[in-house]
Order: C-alpha cells, then sequence, then structure tokens
C-alpha cells in the first residue's frame, strides 16, 4: 500500500499532520508513506521515521485550476493506492482527485464530499482537536489507529552537539535558559508590547534565568521596542541578538532551552515536539482547546481571555472576535495570570 498525506502549509500545521504519517505506520510498517508539503516547513518533518519520501509542493508554480490540475496528474506516476487530505482547499483537493488514487479521504464539505471517496466529520468539543482530527483522518484508512500519538521532531547527534557547544559558547550553561516568543506572526496574535515586557519583568523577578528573544528578522523593530520597556534588572537577563541561521538550527538551539514562555504559535508547538517545557499566551481569537495540546497545568501551561472573561465569548467560538482582537487584548492584563505564570517560572530548572 502507497499513502499520499497532503499537508500543503504552515509550519504549525505540517508538523500537527505528521501524526497521520505516524498512526498509518505504527499500524503498518511496510507501507509506504509520502507526506506533500511546501519546502520552507521541511525542517520540521527531516528526518522523521515514519515519512518515507516527502513530496514538495510550491505554490507559485501551481497556481491556478489548470496548473492544480496538471500538477495531480503529473502525481499518477507514484501509483498512490490513498491519499488523505488533512489541508482540505483547493489547492489540495484537486491535485488529490487527479492523483488516480483510489482511496482519496478528507474532511466533509460540500466540496470534498463530491470529489473525496470517504470524508470525515469532525468531532466536535474535544481538547486538542488540532490532533484528534488529524488522527480521525488517519483512522478512516487505518480503523484502529491510536489516539495518543503527539508530534515529535528529530534532530540528529550533530545537530545536537553543534547546539550544544553554541550554548556553551554564548550563555552560562547553570543558568536555566528560556526561549521568549516576544511576539506572534502579526499584532492579532502578539500580547501588546507593555504587557510582554511585564511578562518578562515578572519571570526575571522570580528566577535567575536567560532569556533569548525569538523573533522573525523583520520584527527586530518590534522586539527591541518591548526590551526597551522592561526594567534594567530583566534587561540585563535577555540575550536579544543570538541569532540562527535556518530552522533546523533554531530547532537544534531550542532543544537545549529550559522552557518556552510566550506568544501561541510555531514556536509553542515545536517545544512540545521536543519535550521542552511551555507556558502559552493565546491570542482572544485563537481557539485554546484546538492547540492545547499536553496542557497539564506543570510542564504545560497556557492561557486565554476566555478563563478570565467567558462572558465575553458567551459561548461564541473565539474566531468570530478575529476584528477585535487587539481591543480585547487589552482585557488580558498580566495581573490576571501573575501567579499561574510565577508557579511556572519556578518550576523551571
Amino acid at each position: 500500500m502507497k499513502v499520499l498525506v497532503i499537508q500543503n502549509k504552515m509550519i504549525g500545521d505540517v508538523l500537527a499532520s505528521t501524526v497521520i504519517c505516524e498512526a498509518i505506520k505504527l499500524q503498518n510498517p511496510d507501507w509506504e508513506v509520502h507526506y506533500m508539503i511546501q519546502p520552507n516547513t521541511f525542517a520540521v518533518v527531516e528526518n522523521n521515521p515514519f515519512i518515507d519520501k516527502i513530496i514538495f509542493f510550491e505554490p507559485q508554480k501551481h497556481k491556478g485550476f489548470r496548473k492544480l490540475v496538471v500538477y495531480g496528474l503529473s502525481l499518477k506516476i507514484e501509483n498512490y493506492d490513498a491519499v488523505i487530505d488533512a489541508y482540505g482547499k483547493w489547492q489540495s483537493v484537486l491535485p488529490s482527485y487527479f492523483s488516480g488514487a483510489r482511496i482519496r479521504i478528507g474532511f466533509k464539505k460540500w466540496y470534498t464530499s463530491l470529489l473525496f471517496t470517504k470524508t470525515v466529520i469532525p468531532e466536535q468539543n474535544v481538547e486538542g482537536s488540532a490532533i484528534y482530527h488529524r488522527l480521525q483522518l488517519a483512522e478512516a484508512l487505518v480503523s484502529d489507529s491510536k489516539k495518543d500519538i503527539f508530534p515529535k521532531i528529530y534532530l540528529t547527534d550533530d545537530e545536537l552537539k553543534l547546539a550544544q557547544e553554541s550554548v556553551a559558547t554564548r550563555l552560562n550553561i547553570t543558568i536555566p535558559i528560556v526561549m521568549i516568543s516576544v511576539l506572534g506572526s502579526d499584532s492579532k496574535k502578539s500580547l501588546p508590547a507593555k504587557y510582554m515586557a511585564e511578562v518578562l519583568d515578572e519571570i526575571a523577578a522570580k528566577k535567575e534565568v536567560q532569556l533569548l528573544f525569538n523573533f522573525m528578522p523583520n520584527q527586530k523593530a518590534e522586539a527591541e521596542a518591548i526590551y526597551d520597556l522592561c526594567q534594567p534588572e530583566t534587561k540585563s537577563k535577555i540575550i536579544l541578538d543570538f541569532y540562527t541561521k535556518g530552522l533546523r538550527t533554531f530547532l537544534a538551539i531550542l532543544s537545549q532551552c529550559d522552557a518556552l514562555i510566550g506568544n501561541e504559535g510555531g514556536a509553542v508547538n515545536m517545544a512540545k515536539a521536543l519535550n521542552i517545557k511551555t507556558f502559552t499566551i493565546f491570542s482572544p481569537w485563537i481557539n485554546k482547546s484546538s492547540w492545547n495540546m499536553k496542557n497539564d497545568e506543570i510542564n504545560h501551561v497556557s492561557i486565554h481571555l476566555n478563563d478570565y472573561y467567558p462572558e465575553i465569548y458567551n459561548g461564541e467560538h473565539p474566531k468570530k472576535f478575529k476584528n477585535q482582537s487587539l481591543e480585547l487584548y487589552l482585557r488580558l492584563v498580566p495581573n490576571l495570570f501573575k501567579d499561574k505564570l510565577a508557579k511556572f517560572v519556578v518550576s523551571i530548572t
């Protein structure tokens, strides 16, 4: 049996969908599993033992209906028996349909019902639904797949050795190292600068730590602005310029940290996949229960505005509040979760 799993983009989603590959391989080690992703997400799946081959999807190269059809037809050479589409948009649905696979599985939508042989209705009200729903897709092909699988990142011994040497050169390895996800992917997923500075001051006041700022190159000015808002004692514990070349190098450095604290996003999911402790601050418009995997209030802790002001949401899905996210963030004052954060920081060893 030869299977293609598709998750076209977003690093966190690509990492999450590796559970489908693992679930298939655990049940059928002799099956061949391919994984379609965009090239910029390769770092989180490199060396994954449950993936036999990576198929790259380049969105600019395959843009438009005709090119997607042609791309799908080009997949016929692989002779796939089954395709599992975890992405569920036209960029994946059309290649799935035209791949020639006898079995085509995806989430139930009006258009997937027409083009797929089996569709899955995501189960509602389950914690960690981002993973659970993907395992539902796997179960549509291998009926008794495990439900306790979690994404993992596989670093090589050489990568770990280089990271250890880099950390030992720049930092004091006797003092806990905390990666700070200081900014989200955009303002709607970033705690306001003043509040983030307060969070950092609280961390620095509770424990002797080294704080590594994680941000994208185009966010440097915003990261520096947060640094400037911090207390002098906090600033002395912040490392702003611990740069890494490439995502794999970042992952190796992250593996050497004792915890990650900050805005929800890809870095949090990578930390969990590396078994690093996390304290996650969710954006008001992101559904906490979907991505709140591994939460145990000890090693993985998270907070959301809904935890403190459920009346704002009144049972509505947080996504409906996306356009109000900046306004709602102002309600998420650090004093609300100060004790929870302090307890987590003290537990870091």
